[in-house]
């Protein structure tokens, strides 16, 4: 069933209601401009959007694929879906971190609500789901979502995500976690292309 499958997605995502502060850009990846806002934690919030083209349902039935999520999402080493629910998946991530930092793991819960030519998709970790993993250190929150808005002939995507990976610097988690934003949308604009009309 497509809800079921589609709340795989993302990495990634109800908002937390702290996060009230005005967004600013913060940086370009890949053509995506990526944008960011303080929060009550050290670490910020993230937003990016693209458009793409094809069939809601198709970019749906892509990002709900789990076993190619580490083809798309940087820095996943592993993802294994651990049970559906009524609206949505659990699944746990292994996140690859730069040498010295240990992975990090965490568990999501992912709900999908469809409404016509539009979804969206929430996220929430759960960091006490499952016992931690052998050599990797386990997030301790993760909220955020994502939008999907038919527009005519092309969707908008919007993707808003914020982590707390259980320590690092702030300076360092700040940076991956708005280029891995940004790098996701793009990946997801090259899967979905626009192609110019020729004149």
């Amino acid at each position: 069933m497509l809800t079921t499958r589609l709340v795989f997605c993302l990495s990634l995502l109800a908002l937390p209601a702290w996060a009230e502060s005005a967004w600013k850009a913060a940086r370009d990846v890949e053509g995506v401009g990526v944008e960011s806002r303080e929060t009550t934690s050290k670490y910020h919030e993230h937003r990016g959007r693209v458009m793409l083209c094809g069939k809601l349902e198709s970019v749906l039935k892509y990002v709900s694929d789990v076993d190619a999520l580490a083809a798309w999402v940087p820095h996943t080493g592993a993802a294994k879906k651990l049970e559906e629910t009524p609206s949505g998946i659990v699944y746990h991530v292994v996140t690859l971190a730069p040498w010295p930092y240990k992975p990090r793991d965490m568990i999501y819960a992912l709900d999908v609500h469809l409404q016509g030519a539009s979804a969206k998709v929430t996220m929430k970790g759960l960091p006490r789901r499952i016992a931690p993993q052998q050599g990797t250190v386990r997030m301790q929150a993760a909220d955020g979502v994502w939008t999907f808005t038919t527009q005519g002939e092309q969707i908008e995507v919007v993707l808003q995500l914020w982590i707390d990976p259980g320590g690092g610097p702030k300076l360092l988690v700040n940076r991956r976690a708005g280029t891995t934003v940004g790098k996701m949308l793009a990946n997801l604009r090259s899967e979905f292309a626009c192609k110019q009309k020729l004149k």
